[in-house]
């Protein structure tokens, strides 16, 4: 449509049904017709004039019946011709329609103003609007209100030079839908010159899934530089835990006189050491991109052992804890570590955000049968809508020493278990983190158990581990 057949094809209003069919050629071949008609009849009258007077009659008729026959051949052929152009335009015509409607991208049709002549329906599926809703409305109408002067400007200086091109090349350009919302676009403009100036025809292409995509892209290079950080971290990590484990298992199997205090301290030792281990464990399983071993975990179950372990602190404090467990629920199959390291590390979260009664309860999935769903409530300070869309982007935190990592890290594993994390929140009020989960009979179709198979733990805490209790 950007080519010099697209002038025939638009009419002053830019509509392509209402077309008029132009009949320059055919209207001069009739011109041409009728000239030589004209000097047919003259010399015919010439040479009759010098025939015998006797004979004047007969060859005047003859000539007469010569001249019909001639006037209908030409009037046959001038018919002939007329019909294949128009044919031949309307199939140009139909074809351009075709392509008008069919086409995957927006097309979008202004005159020399900046006013809309015309939107195809896939224009028209982009920008929410029908056809008439723009005809005759501003281009502007469909660009974002922060955008308007830019583009003015460049669409004058457009007009002043027009050629086709990309537009906003090395720019951001953004869609406006008519309920507001914005999404990416890529334009293409194409000139055309028509009889009462020119006309900029615009293909729109919605690239939101591409850049999606992209994002997913740059995700992906930034998970793969974590999981290297995370596999070094992990290796050097065990070698102290390992001298750590080893040294409380010698102190707690001596003879020497322990206080009931200190061998109490030191297996609350030793059973942090052992979770620390499976967390490094489970970041070298997150870096080679393979799942843990998975087995029957009762949320329930889970809630409580990571509340003895986070809950210690609100003892004398005015941090509060409250659970809701359903205790009809059934298990789930899931890695137990790293089930537990999210719960912790969402607990954690609320107690760092100023809350003073943080609310955990368990259910079932209303919307999704085979579910559950856990959510963890605070009444803390809220997180602003800006911060909601980067908040499980890695590396982003609002802590002071925070790392970025554990919102990030915490989102990867309920997803490794094929569930899904949502968070509302408003500030000053609090933040309501849920957890859905496939049940036991959901998830055994998508995520294969492991087979029990543990992966060898370091020799030097494979001691310690033998001492471990609770699972």
């Amino acid at each position: 449509m950007a080519h010099d057949y697209g002038s025939h094809k638009l009419t002053e209003h830019g509509a392509l049904n209402h077309v008029p069919v132009y009949r320059s050629r055919p209207v001069r071949i009739a011109l041409y017709y009728a000239l030589g008609g004209l000097i047919w009849v003259a010399m015919s009258d010439r040479v009759l004039s010098l025939m015998p007077a006797h004979s004047y009659t007969l060859n005047r008729l003859m000539f007469v019946c010569v001249n019909a026959l001639l006037l209908y051949l030409v009037a046959a052929r001038y018919m002939k011709t007329i019909r294949i152009s128009v044919a031949a335009r309307e199939e140009a015509l139909v074809r351009a329609r075709g392509y008008f409607e069919s086409s995957v991208e927006g097309i979008i049709s202004t005159d020399s103003n900046g006013m809309i002549r015309q939107l195809n329906p896939r224009g028209q599926e982009m920008f929410g609007y029908h056809e008439m809703e723009l005809v005759g409305q501003p281009i502007e109408v469909l660009v974002p209100q922060r955008f308007h002067y830019r583009h003015e400007a460049h669409r004058s200086a457009f007009f002043a030079a027009p050629r086709s091109r990309a537009m906003g090349r090395g720019m951001e350009i953004a869609g406006r839908r008519k309920d507001g919302t914005e999404f990416p676009v890529e334009i293409s403009l194409n000139v055309v010159h028509m009889h009462k100036g020119k006309l900029v025809i615009a293909f729109i292409s919605d690239i939101t899934e591409r850049r999606a995509m992209e994002r997913e892209a740059r995700r992906n290079e930034t998970v793969d530089a974590l999981a290297a950080v995370a596999a070094g971290i992990a290796h050097e990590l065990n070698n102290p835990l390992a001298v750590m484990a080893s040294r409380i298992e010698l102190m707690l199997a001596s003879d020497q006189d322990l206080s009931v205090q200190t061998r109490d301290d030191l297996l609350v030792l030793q059973k942090n050491i052992e979770r620390a281990s499976r967390i490094s464990h489970n970041m070298l399983s997150l870096a080679r991109q393979r799942p843990g071993s998975r087995q029957t975990v009762d949320m329930n179950v889970a809630v409580e052992e990571a509340m003895l372990i986070v809950g210690a602190e609100a003892k004398g404090s005015l941090l509060r804890y409250e659970t809701i467990l359903d205790r009809s629920l059934p298990p789930i199959m899931a890695e137990p570590t790293g089930v537990e390291q999210v719960l912790i590390n969402f607990i954690l979260n609320a107690r760092d955000a100023g809350a003073h009664l943080i609310r955990i309860e368990t259910g079932p999935m209303p919307e999704r049968a085979g579910h559950l769903r856990l959510s963890i409530s605070d009444d803390g300070a809220g997180i602003a809508n800006d911060v909601l869309a980067k908040l499980f982007q890695p590396f982003f935190t609002t802590k002071a020493k925070g790392t970025g990592l554990g919102l990030w890290l915490s989102q990867r594993i309920i997803q490794d278990h094929g569930g899904s994390v949502a968070v509302e929140s408003e500030v000053s009020k609090g933040t309501t983190f849920t957890i859905t989960l496939p049940t036991m009979g959901e998830s055994s179709g998508h995520v294969m158990p492991a087979a029990r198979e543990e992966r060898p733990a370091p020799a030097q805490i494979a001691a310690a581990r033998s001492s471990r209790s609770g699972r």
